[in-house]
């Protein structure tokens, strides 16, 4: 499952592990573990009489415990995330223990035997404190896990209906138009009819499909020939449609009916509103980061423009906002010439 998809994912009762693997988590568990470290022996022998060598000790021992336990509840967190929240928990928890215990037991073996110089034992006081110690640590450093899991699923929730509030939808005066074309079409072409009323059906099917969801650049673009093919039968030879398609990639993801809005702008706030209509020109560009997609139409005479409210375009960038947090998908419009410009930039992602 992708990141999209899991934006429209039902909330289990699972017991949800962050992924510990990743280098910046790895970056994190190394700052806790000194600074644990520090407290624990500042605790211990106070700021005056500072024991750097049980820091180091310490240090050492606390590192271990973390970076073991973090590698094994990572190889396990799948596993563990498929099982109920409390079989899931206390897992995490054993394991947790498991680690704790074998770096106990191994460092008070390797310190007798390698650094004190003396034969190598197990203190069963001590490892019963370190048990203790880790036991409370671990028991709080799960629970934060879990509540921050349930606080994401809250997020995911809300930016899914976010997300369905900001769906582009196809609007009902070009649903009744398409109806009558497709009326007046039946005697005179049925072959026509036909296929108006099967790209008029994939339109609304790609319009009411579940939010968050990503589909290829091809489906993207074969939605947007459907569209202006409806549009074509109702504007006649007062509108025209040209494709330059540059980019080779076409397994590419994007966001669902993220072009087809701009051409619906296109046609009716530049070519519907002329009298001479005009061409509307859909350009795929391709960089090994990202897909550019631009389209452009003429400007209407101020006396017969209709100006919309922007919300299709809002929509749009607020979805690439959130489908997109790090950055990296923009849209952009000008005025150049007498030409409208609407540049869409989206990363690169394996459909």
């Amino acid at each position: 499952m992708n990141d999209f998809e899991a934006l429209a994912a039902p909330r289990t009762d699972r017991f949800e592990l962050p992924n510990l693997c990743a280098p910046q988590a790895v970056l994190l568990l190394i700052l806790a573990a000194v600074l644990l470290a520090v407290v624990m022996v500042l605790f211990a022998s106070g700021y005056a009489a500072f024991d750097w060598v049980l820091l180091g000790r310490t240090a050492t021992f606390v590192l271990w415990t973390m970076l073991g336990s973090a590698a094994l509840l990572c190889l396990l967190r799948e596993y563990i995330a498929r099982l109920p929240l409390p079989s899931g928990a206390m897992l995490a928890w054993g394991l947790v223990m498991a680690v704790c215990a074998l770096t106990s037991c191994t460092w008070q073996w390797a310190l007798s035997e390698l650094i004190d110089g003396q034969p190598g034992h197990i203190n069963v006081d001590i490892l019963l404190r370190d048990l203790l110690i880790c036991a409370l640590i671990a028991g709080v450093v799960l629970r934060y896990f879990y509540l921050q899991a349930e606080l994401i699923a809250g997020h995911r929730a809300e930016l899914g209906a976010r997300l369905d509030a900001l769906q582009a939808r196809i609007r009902p005066h070009f649903l009744f138009n398409s109806m009558n074309i497709i009326a007046s079409l039946i005697e005179l072409d049925p072959k026509a009819a036909e296929g108006a009323v099967e790209d008029l059906s994939e339109l609304f099917r790609a319009s009411l499909r579940e939010q968050g969801g990503m589909h290829s650049l091809h489906d993207e673009l074969d939605l947007c020939a459907r569209y202006m093919r409806l549009e074509q039968l109702r504007m006649g030879e007062r509108m025209r449609y040209r494709v330059e398609d540059e980019a080779l990639d076409h397994a590419v993801s994007v966001p669902q009916l993220s072009v087809q809005p701009l051409l619906e702008n296109a046609v009716y706030h530049g070519i519907q509103p002329r009298a001479d209509g005009g061409e509307v020109c859909l350009t795929v560009t391709a960089t090994p980061l990202r897909i550019q997609i631009q389209v452009v139409n003429p400007v209407a005479r101020a006396d017969l423009d209709t100006p919309g409210s922007g919300i299709a375009l809002h929509n749009i960038r607020e979805r690439l906002r959130m489908l997109y947090p790090s950055g990296g998908a923009s849209l952009d419009t000008r005025v150049v010439d007498g030409a409208h410009i609407a540049t869409l930039n989206i990363p690169k992602e394996a459909a």
